[in-house]
């Protein structure tokens, strides 16, 4: 079992409304995309039907699945900042993840620009479109910065392949944070707004990193997928003896206010 590590406490600011999914592909090299390559793949792998636009270019393309637009684009230089670099530092399934982003070259731009309406249903279509450009690019990870994920290319791919609506790929879709101090430990989730939901926070527990890890992920899991609504003074658990106070208030680690887990 795995998990995202933020060993800072930092806040992290919640900011995000509803806007296009946006990802970077981290290059090794500025190379255009073959984008007939990547239509290809989306049409056999995964069965979609894709439309391009007239217009596209080795280094600007769009192209159109079911009522989604998905752009890509080439900028040929590194992201300008090192907020992948900070990123790939604290993901826990990435050895050397930060020196492997500073290899980075250039970087493609993806987004879908009309998200929006499904949360669900867009990120995993945003996950098999990314995947399929990872797969055939000389890439070395993606950089979605809205969520502080850095993640590894061949783990990004494998997660989309073992994907499916019972099994969401969280840990490319969400950030895991877990601190420790004084034999206390708290976790929390970085992402659910973008699918409608409050983040959530364990804090001060004295149960292991990863029981604590396991029991958010399952939390997340459960709350995205049967698009649950958490409520204030309620009680959350899975086994009928389990019952997890649900509470509101300010959050710890993120601005604005979050649920609590009482564990």
């Amino acid at each position: 079992m795995g998990l995202f590590s933020f060993s800072k406490k930092e806040k992290i600011q919640e900011n995000r409304s509803n806007s296009p999914i946006l990802g970077m592909v981290l290059l090794k090299e500025a190379h255009p995309l073959d984008i007939s390559k990547v239509v290809t793949e989306l049409e056999t792998q995964w069965g979609l039907t894709v439309k391009e636009e007239s217009e596209n270019s080795g280094e600007t393309a769009i192209i159109e699945i079911d009522e989604y637009r998905i752009a890509v684009g080439l900028i040929a230089a590194p992201i300008p900042t090192d907020e992948a670099i900070t990123a790939a530092q604290y993901n826990f399934f990435w050895d050397n993840g930060a020196d492997q982003v500073k290899k980075h070259k250039a970087h493609l731009i993806l987004s879908i620009l009309n998200a929006g309406e499904n949360a669900v249903r867009e990120n995993i279509l945003f996950s098999k479109v990314a995947s399929t450009i990872l797969s055939n690019s000389k890439s070395i990870g993606i950089y979605i910065g809205a969520r502080s994920l850095a993640i590894e290319k061949d783990f990004y791919i494998a997660s989309v392949q073992n994907m499916s609506t019972e099994d969401l790929p969280l840990y490319i879709w969400l950030y895991f944070g877990l601190t420790g101090e004084n034999e206390k430990r708290s976790v929390y989730t970085y992402g659910l707004k973008d699918f409608g939901k409050k983040e959530m926070e364990i804090l001060n527990s004295t149960k292991g990193h990863g029981e604590l890890s396991d029991l958010i992920y399952n939390l997340a899991h459960y709350v995205i997928g049967h698009n649950v609504a958490l409520k204030d003074g309620e009680t959350i658990g899975f086994s009928a003896e389990q019952k997890l106070k649900i509470s509101e208030s300010k959050g710890v680690f993120l601005d604005g206010t979050t649920f609590k887990i009482e564990y």
